[in-house]
Order: structure tokens, then C-alpha cells, then sequence
């Protein structure tokens, strides 16, 4: 006979699914560009929703304008990224280079999320209804939705 679940257990299975898909991001990511690191790989997703002043990106990112700079030496030298001046005013955007690996790991990424729930023995619009509710309490701003998804 199975008990009934407590709120307690709720939230700690919902924190086992957010450290699950850090993984599952984290191996995508891995997968798709092991080169990049995971600081470059943040700076990329900041990037992808709008170029931005290597100030505003050193405060979005949490870290010192010269460690933004550094980062962003990185992404430019593997063609992530580019600077585009404008006078004195630089701004960083991402290179269709960029915007092609961020697209590859997201796809890589649901590949492997499709395979994870295809091996889980739970009613499928069940699952889709309370991660939609999740997802809904937490909105965050979502790139375009991929073709066929």
C-alpha cells in the first residue's frame, strides 16, 4: 500500500528535477562544445536575447568588466561573438556562429530529454500539466520555440 505523498516530498522531487536538468543542460552543453566553458556558455545565453555594452554584460553576469572582457576575448577568438563599435560605445553580440551552437545544444538537449521521458512509466499529460504549472509560476524569457517542438 503506497502513502500519500506530503507537500515536503513534492518539493524535494522538484528539487531533484531542477538539479536533473542542470545535469542534462550540462551534458548537452558537454556534447555539443566541450571548448566552451560553462561562464562562456552563460555569457552566450545572456547574449542571445539582445547585444549588449561590456558593462551591462559584466553586471548581468555578476563579474568585474575585466573578467567580462576576458570572457568575451574567448567567445571572439572561437567566432561566438562579436564587437561592433559605434564611436566610443562598443557592443557585443553573437555571431550566427553563436546563435548556431546555443541552437545545437538546446536540440542536443531535447534529444536527451525526449529519451528521459520516454523511459518514465507516468501518463504523459499528466507530467506536461504540472511542469507547465512549474514552468508558469518561474517565467523566464524563452528563445524562439524550435521548429517541430
Amino acid at each position: 500500500m503506497s502513502r500519500t505523498p506530503e507537500p515536503a516530498d513534492a518539493v524535494q522531487a522538484a528539487e531533484c528535477v531542477a538539479e536533473a536538468m542542470i545535469q542534462l543542460w550540462r551534458q548537452a552543453h558537454l556534447e555539443i562544445a566541450p571548448e566552451v566553458s560553462d561562464q562562456q556558455m552563460r555569457t552566450l545565453l545572456v547574449l542571445e536575447t539582445g547585444p549588449r555594452h561590456l558593462t551591462a554584460l559584466a553586471q548581468q553576469m555578476g563579474v568585474g568588466p575585466s573578467s567580462a572582457t576576458r570572457l568575451c576575448d574567448r567567445l571572439g577568438q572561437r567566432g561566438l561573438i562579436e564587437r561592433v563599435s559605434a564611436g566610443r560605445q562598443v557592443t557585443i553580440r553573437l555571431t550566427p556562429a553563436g546563435e548556431k551552437l546555443l541552437h545545437a545544444t538546446r536540440e542536443h538537449r531535447r534529444v536527451l530529454l525526449r529519451q528521459a521521458l520516454a523511459s518514465i512509466g507516468t501518463d504523459q499529460a499528466v507530467l506536461h500539466d504540472a511542469l507547465g504549472q512549474l514552468c508558469a509560476l518561474f517565467p523566464v524569457v524563452a528563445p524562439p520555440a524550435a521548429e517541430g517542438s
